[in-house]
């Protein structure tokens, strides 16, 4: 029996339904084919010939019906779609070089690199060349089908461990399909140790559960494939992410030295959402456990990176891709708070937007650190006149903003008390701390030595 046509159901279930988490069996899902779409009597040699796989006679049948290659033949899809399903090279190659065919035209859905993935072919070498050369034409890697499956989804599923190879610093991990199933579930679906280990040592994330609650772990044991549990690392304890790394809580994550605070509060929770622009929001908690602040983050080098537990290049090197782009994305002083003549007498608003420059000013200091870095190790190219120029206009644009701010501080002192009255002065606080303390050792100690003498006075009177 062909292992497509076993249904496995998990263990320890209250259900009598046969286990569905993810079916990859024909008998399981039924993917539509293409709307069938009869071509005229006179494409009828074309499609034979391509079916066939002979190119001299489908370049004949081309030239003679001058038939456009981006329009679909029999049953739907374009010839490159053909080509790529039944892996022939030779009429891959002719198509995308001599006749420039569109190597993401997709048809139901499905596109050239889907099909190569899911080839009928057998031979392996031939199918990493037609992916060599799809890619190589601008394949669009990080597309679905209708079923939300991905080019890498599918060659993990068919166990193409070269496509695997091309794709996996392209694509993302985490992407799932309609089943809510991450690639790894697909490779372990068909039993393609091969894949799985690449994957694991590639860094995926083996907890994340599809649409059903079973996680990759999970899905090995019900399908007995205990080779892959030996692949599969065994599943730590979840850490809880602390509140102040998801969200602003209270003014002390804004302004500095309130409730004996730092001199800058450390913004914690900017480096939840640079990471969620980027997609690696899985990775908040190994910053989390170290208190990294923000000014450190920005400036961060694989080295760094590596010490805090990142083992996996391809992760570093995308949250280092991410910094990058950050750092060189085009500032704007619209970027920032601005005093309104409605809040021109409101304290509140006032120390509310100090607190908004304040972070600015530590962003803009991390990426001049960033970028001087970068620029000593020769990695961002030449710096022009007209860079300088830019940078200048944006620091005096930025420099007439802090002196508006200065000017409404100023006439807010003027109606001030002397002294705000939640100000502490932590000198004076101390000092007092430690008069207190002083008062407290002299009161007793003197209380300690009347007793002293008078009962030596008592004591000298029976003798």
């Amino acid at each position: 029996m062909s292992r497509n046509n076993v249904v496995y159901r998990p263990p320890d279930s209250d259900s009598d339904d046969d286990y569905d988490g993810f079916a990859f069996g024909d008998d399981i899902i039924q993917k539509n084919k293409p709307v069938t779409n009869w071509q005229t009597n006179s494409d009828e040699e074309l499609y034979e010939a391509l079916m066939k796989g002979d190119l001299q006679e489908l370049k004949q049948q081309v030239e003679l019906t001058s038939f456009d290659v981006d329009e679909p033949v029999r049953y739907g899809f374009t010839m490159l779609l053909h080509a790529c399903k039944e892996g022939f090279l030779d009429i891959v190659e002719y198509l995308i070089e001599d006749k420039r065919a569109d190597v993401n035209k997709q048809i139901d859905s499905l596109t050239p690199l889907m099909n190569c993935c899911d080839s009928n072919c057998k031979d392996s070498l031939v199918i990493e060349k037609i992916a060599r050369i799809l890619l190589l034409h601008g394949a669009i890697i990080n597309v679905a089908d209708k079923y939300g499956t991905t080019p890498f989804m599918l060659a993990c599923k068919n166990g193409h461990a070269k496509i695997v190879q091309m794709l996996i610093q392209e694509v993302s991990f985490d992407a799932v399909d309609n089943q809510g199933c991450t690639p790894i579930f697909h490779a372990i679906e068909n039993n393609r140790a091969d894949i799985v280990k690449m994957l694991v040592d590639a860094g995926v994330n083996y907890t994340i559960a599809n649409k059903k609650g079973y996680t990759p772990i999970q899905v090995a044991q019900f399908h007995g494939f205990y080779d892959l549990l030996e692949i599969l690392p065994k599943e730590k304890e979840a850490y809880v992410i602390p509140s102040q790394f998801l969200g602003y809580n209270t003014l002390r994550d804004y302004i500095p030295r309130i409730f004996l605070k730092s001199e800058c509060p450390e913004y914690f929770q900017e480096i939840n959402t640079i990471l969620l622009s980027i997609g690696m929001e899985n990775y908040l908690e190994y910053f989390a456990k170290e208190r990294v602040p923000l000014s450190e983050f920005l400036c961060m080098q694989d080295e760094r990176l590596k010490e805090l537990g990142i083992e996996f290049p391809i992760y570093r090197m995308k949250i280092m891709k991410g910094l990058l782009d950050f750092h060189l994305h085009h500032w704007s002083k619209k970027s920032i708070a601005r005093v309104s003549k409605s809040s021109h007498e409101n304290f509140y608003e006032i120390l509310m937007i100090t607190a908004n420059h304040l972070q600015h000013l530590v962003i803009i200091n991390s990426t001049l650190k960033f970028v001087k870095s970068h620029l000593q190790n020769k990695l961002l190219g030449p710096v022009t006149t007209e860079n300088l120029i830019a940078l200048q206009r944006t620091l005096k644009s930025y420099k007439g903003t802090i002196k508006e701010l200065k000017k409404t501080t100023k006439y807010l002192a003027g109606f001030s008390p002397p002294k705000n009255p939640l100000y502490i002065d932590y000198d004076e606080y101390l000092a007092e701390r430690k008069r207190s303390k002083i008062k407290y050792y002299f009161k007793y100690t003197t209380i300690a030595i009347g007793i002293s003498v008078f009962i030596c006075l008592k004591v000298k009177q029976f003798f």
